[in-house]
């Protein structure tokens, strides 16, 4: 990766690790800013802090000028460490708690609320500068169910029939500046599907604008942005996304307004997903009626294949110019029949004390990691833009699973 042997990285530093390239970060930085402000100008990014919340990744993310999505009160502290400001900063998050929501209002940062209640418990602290609902429109597409956030079943969102009643609500308390969100896509290749929502949300905004007699400071149309993950699927056409995205947002602004709002967009794995990659170490290889190669990463570090069937592209590592002659499964350490990160894979033949590369580690792997059976937590190492590589996560050790017993 960059030139730097990821090999060589997991016997310096041991393994389960994850690397990290700061050159593909800036790249993906670069490629979806330049895509957008060629079809439409300026776009207000907002990395989505959940994909991946490592200070030192946002601080990369923040360099090319992105703000953030925060999902927590802890993300909006790692934004902030990470540099943005807290005007840059937008808090989406799902039943949280008054105290929760009085942090973010605190530090002024504007507030993207999941239903009216949760605007209603705030408001007898105050009113935020920028008062945001969430959109749920009635559909939503996601490489698997469960990872869908729209639709009658998501548990996000208000309703396009009660939505306008949340910004009448709004302006009788006295609130000022609106946005509006809407998040209906996780991981989608097609750009076609970004025009489609684009369209749903600047539709919804157009009426509860005559409703409520607001107008609004932007229109954020959410993340979803789609990175492959299979060796045979094609990605995103950026550009093409942007083009189409562009019109619709035109079109459809021209029909509402005389002012059309800022375009607000909220990537994460798009920008982090492919950056990374997971080494892990072949512990023992069983060969029976079935091969199970085991190592020692599990579902502890990578759930997401175990959480939702999902696929990630794996390689030993060190075996790489030679042929896949045998069908295996690579598994972790965890006592769980789940705790498979790839099933019947035609790799190398294996052996004790390979390295594995599993690919596209950089979203929703260590955000999502456990501590689960007692085992810490990887280690983090990037590799910078000249080439140098730093350790900006220690591995975890038992005193970290239990500093916090008393």
């Amino acid at each position: 990766m960059d030139g730097v042997s990821l090999v060589g990285l997991a016997k310096k530093y041991g393994t389960p690790l994850i690397v990290t390239s700061e050159n593909r970060i800036v790249d993906n930085c670069n490629r979806l800013r330049t895509a957008f402000e060629r079809h439409y100008g300026k776009v207000l990014f907002k990395y989505a802090v959940k994909s991946n919340s490592n200070p030192r990744i946002v601080s990369i993310v923040a360099g090319e000028g992105f703000g953030a999505d925060a999902s927590s009160a802890a993300e909006i502290d790692i934004a902030l460490m990470a540099g943005i400001k807290a005007r840059d900063i937008l808090f989406s998050p799902n039943y949280a708690s008054v105290s929760e929501l009085k942090y973010a209002l605190d530090r002024h940062v504007a507030i993207n609320f999941d239903d009216t209640g949760q605007f209603d418990l705030l408001s007898r602290y105050g009113i935020p500068d920028i008062v945001s609902f969430r959109l749920n429109p009635g559909f939503g597409r996601g490489e698997f169910p469960s990872i869908i956030t729209a639709g009658p079943k998501a548990k996000f969102g208000i309703p396009q029939d009660a939505i306008a009643g949340a910004y009448e609500r709004a302006v009788r308390k006295g609130a000022k500046r609106f946005g509006i969100h809407m998040m209906a896509g996780s991981n989608v290749l097609e750009p076609e599907y970004f025009a489609i929502i684009t369209s749903k949300i600047l539709d919804a905004a157009g009426r509860i604008s005559k409703q409520a007699g607001i107008e609004f400071d932007f229109i954020n149309i959410g993340g979803g942005l789609g990175v492959p993950y299979r060796p045979t699927e094609k990605g995103l056409d950026i550009d093409k996304t942007a083009r189409l995205v562009a019109d619709v947002f035109r079109k459809k602004c021209a029909e509402h307004w005389d002012r059309a709002p800022a375009l607000m967009m909220e990537p994460g794995r798009y920008i982090v997903a492919d950056s990374a990659v997971l080494l892990g170490t072949v512990n023992h290889v069983k060969r029976y009626s079935v091969t199970f190669i085991g190592t020692d990463v599990g579902m502890n570090i990578l759930i997401r294949p175990s959480l939702y069937g999902a696929y990630h592209e794996v390689a030993i590592a060190n075996k790489v110019d030679r042929p896949g002659i045998e069908k295996a499964s690579l598994t972790g350490e965890i006592c769980e029949n789940t705790d498979i990160i790839a099933k019947d894979r035609k790799l190398p033949k294996a052996e004790d004390g390979d390295i594995i590369a599993i690919f596209n580690a950089g979203a929703y792997v260590y955000g999502m990691s456990s501590q689960y059976n007692s085992r810490p937590r990887p280690a983090e190492v990037l590799i910078k833009k000249d080439g140098k590589y730093v350790l900006i996560r220690r591995r975890e050790t038992t005193s970290d699973i239990l500093s916090t017993v008393l």
